[in-house]
């Protein structure tokens, strides 16, 4: 393989990876406020983003079903979030077992769908992240190859001075001091 070849690839391989990829649409979760309307949220999380009717939530705190509080900034982006109070839980009428279990199942499933969503999201980000080192790692290896052919290439054996034709004549030199001492 050329150097020619092999410096083209790189520059494809780091084209690739300079390239910016299209933005994938962001998933939002739909949640409940305590007055009733509802929010769209892409990351309950400082920096994720509340949307109420398909435009960013003005600045200010919101509250949701569960009692959390959101503080929200310019543009929507959540600056704060405060978990609901730590009131002790109002005592459950007296259940059977069976009951129990269901009332917590149905209080845990949101959760866990909350913890699946944001964690599919991470190995989204994380895969892109691995396809971005597959593609630094050949540039790498391509730059090496480069390398490898520029060190084992024959030193050239030509002058490398080279003496250009001149317009002007020799100039002889006149000894002066001879002139004037007969």
């Amino acid at each position: 393989m050329e150097a020619k070849e092999i410096l083209q690839k790189v520059k494809e391989f780091f084209n690739e990876l300079t390239t910016p990829e299209e933005k994938k649409p962001v998933k939002m979760s739909e949640y409940q406020l305590k007055d009733g309307g509802m929010v769209q949220i892409e990351e309950l999380a400082v920096g994720g983003v509340v949307m109420i009717d398909g435009a960013p939530a003005l600045p200010g705190e919101l509250e949701l079903v569960d009692g959390t509080k959101i503080v929200v900034g310019e543009n929507g982006v959540i600056s704060e979030v405060k978990p609901a109070s730590e009131t002790p839980a109002p005592e459950m009428p007296e259940m059977d077992m069976g009951s129990k279990f269901a009332a917590f199942e149905q209080m845990t499933a949101g959760k866990f769908s909350e913890y699946e969503s944001k964690f599919a999201a991470y190995e989204s980000k994380f895969a892109d992240y691995e396809v971005k080192l597959n593609k630094a790692t050949k540039v790498i290896e391509e730059l090496l190859k480069l390398s490898t052919l520029l060190a084992d290439a024959p030193a050239a054996t030509a002058d490398p001075v080279v003496k250009a034709p001149s317009n002007f004549k020799e100039e002889k030199k006149i000894n002066y001091n001879a002139l004037f001492t007969n």
